[in-house]
């Protein structure tokens, strides 16, 4: 995930630029947002489940062949989709596919035997990625009606994944980090309750009925109540209690994009669909990028034994991306400032690699 970010954005850089030619059989920016989308999102998601159903169902963590097959899935499905091999199409389509059929059996065959009913949801989403693949390479170029809607499935797959996994962390975390730095402080942040299930629930609506009708008045008007729900979800966390940790106010601004995006989404569809762009790329470049990049950063460190705090490289990639997530979404589309979110972009992932490579490589801190 944290080469792929890089590369997968670079590419796309430089085929803007018109220095990398892609395959001709797809509309470009299709094979953008699925390799964003299924590629690296995709490998986010394997990578942070197969971690953590370990830990929900106190079971040996996936490894050996089953994680093999998986990475060969994945691998195969990047080849296809950039290099001009035969059939590259064909292998795109198989890779891609697999993995996710291979990532659903998985993860079904960790939560069933155990029971963890809790997590019994987790396989049902993956599923749900499997079948927007099924969509997306049953339709091809011939229907991209199909495969643009099966690309905005995909997306509202990986916004319902941090509506849940985000709605459990980011409340945990903050109320862990100041239970700690303000002993005797009476500073409660709420759970997961009835209001988060009401606002997890509309906002699901909303996705539903923006992936087959996105241009609806009705979609208007949920993507601007979904909108508010979580920006009162975000208020009711407490974010900027958190402003001397950057591991934990990250995590609060990447939740952030979501309301945005949902927000700008609405208004597209209300007749302002100079905001549809500005919309998706909050929910991509900003909830998604953010909250991989935040994820990644503080599980990379609990899992190697180390602080959880963030060290001055990453804070600086923390800004960096935050601010690239402002221009893509904000600045005018096709102008400088738009251009510059990109290397943004791999600025902040570049430092992550660097950070985080050595840590990756090295044996846990604390010698377990």
């Amino acid at each position: 995930m944290g080469l792929y970010a890089p590369i997968g954005m670079a590419t796309w850089w430089l085929h803007l630029g018109q220095v990398l030619e892609w395959p001709a059989d797809l509309p470009a920016r299709f094979r953008h947002g699925h390799e964003m989308l299924f590629g690296y999102a995709g490998a986010a998601i394997g990578g942070f489940l197969l971690t953590a159903v370990a830990a929900w169902t106190h079971r040996p963590a996936v490894a050996g062949g089953r994680l093999a097959v998986l990475c060969g899935f994945w691998l195969s499905a990047r080849l296809g989709a950039f290099l001009p091999l035969p059939g590259g199409f064909t292998v795109w389509a198989l890779g891609s596919g697999s993995f996710w059929v291979w990532l659903t059996w998985l993860m079904a065959g960790e939560v069933i035997p155990a029971r963890n009913t809790r997590n019994y949801k987790v396989p049902v989403v993956l599923a749900g990625f499997g079948l927007a693949e099924f969509v997306f390479f049953g339709a091809g170029p011939g229907q991209p009606e199909l495969m643009e809607g099966a690309l905005r499935a995909g997306l509202f797959l990986i916004i319902g994944l941090i509506l849940l996994v985000g709605g459990r962390i980011i409340p945990n975390f903050t109320q862990n980090w100041l239970n700690l730095q303000r002993p005797g402080w009476n500073t409660r942040i709420p759970g997961f309750d009835r209001y988060d299930r009401a606002a997890v629930i509309l906002t699901v609506t909303f996705a539903a009925v923006h992936t087959v009708r996105p241009e609806a008045s009705t979609t208007g008007w949920l993507g601007l109540a979904a909108a508010l729900t979580q920006a009162a979800r975000v208020v009711r966390w407490r974010g900027w209690l958190t402003w001397r940790e950057p591991l934990l106010w990250i995590l609060h601004v990447g939740y952030a994009w979501i309301s945005v995006g949902l927000f700008l989404l609405g208004l597209a569809a209300l007749g302002q669909p100079l905001w549809r762009d500005a919309g998706l790329h909050a929910l991509t470049y900003g909830a998604i990028g953010t909250m991989i990049l935040a994820v990644a950063a503080r599980v990379a460190l609990g899992h190697t034994g180390r602080p959880l705090t963030a060290s001055p490289g990453m804070t600086l990639a923390f800004w960096l991306i935050t601010l690239g997530a402002a221009l893509r979404v904000f600045a005018p589309v096709g102008g400088v400032a738009m251009m510059l979110s990109i290397p943004l972009w791999l600025a902040a992932y570049g430092l992550f690699l660097i950070r985080y490579t050595p840590i990756l490589l090295a044996p846990r801190a604390d010698g377990r």
